[in-house]
């Protein structure tokens, strides 16, 4: 056998090697998706449905703009989190978000949004690391001995949120926040579809 021969021999091997684990792990990767969706699908609603009445209001960050204001997204977390507040859903709101530097307090534009909405300040808890969805729910029991919470995100994080707090010992329910049209959404849905894996792994190791 030629050289020539020995190499598109190995270079052929190597193909079908690379697209059996490619394959193997888009298989993985789906079942866990159905999965984790599947788990939690009864648990999510919309506010105008919303019945239950918990002991927190938990809201993921998700992006503030010049260090003032929540992004367009955020709002519409935080404008649910005050609906359902107002409406008797729970008496305390958990802020979750990212001010590990000072010109960037997520936590502190969140909390004083809906504080000028008419929130009582004492109602309104903070978490400043709370860094992605997972540690959100694991330090909401950890740190802030959090059991029972209605979460509130956009439909394509939801699932996840739920999953991650389930698994965290949180009984909970996930309310729909409204109002923006995500003209990125295949981009948040792929990297939604890693996320749902990676956070069922955590959820196994820690």
């Amino acid at each position: 056998m030629t050289l020539e021969k020995r190499s598109m021999r190995s270079l052929k091997k190597l193909v079908i090697t690379l697209l059996i684990v490619f394959t193997v792990l888009m298989l993985f990767s789906t079942a866990v998706n159905l999965y984790v969706i599947n788990s939690v699908s009864k648990r999510m609603t919309y506010k105008d449905d919303f019945e239950g009445s918990y002991d927190y209001i938990i809201v993921l960050g998700c992006g503030i703009v010049d260090n003032q204001y929540p992004s367009s997204f955020l709002a519409d977390r935080l404008d649910t989190a005050i609906y359902l507040y107002e409406h008797g859903a729970a008496p305390k709101i958990l802020m979750s978000g990212d001010h590990r530097v000072d010109d960037y307090n997520e936590v502190a534009v969140m909390r004083n949004y809906v504080i000028e909405r008419g929130v009582p300040e004492e109602d309104v808890i903070c978490d400043d690391l709370g860094l992605s969805t997972f540690e959100t729910m694991d330090r909401a029991v950890r740190l802030f001995d959090i059991h029972s919470a209605v979460i509130v995100t956009q439909k394509y994080h939801l699932a996840r949120s739920l999953y991650n707090a389930v698994e965290c010992g949180i009984d909970c329910e996930g309310v729909v926040a409204e109002g923006q049209v995500f003209i990125n959404q295949p981009y948040y849905s792929a990297r939604e579809f890693v996320a749902r894996v990676k956070d069922f792994l955590f959820c196994i190791v820690f």
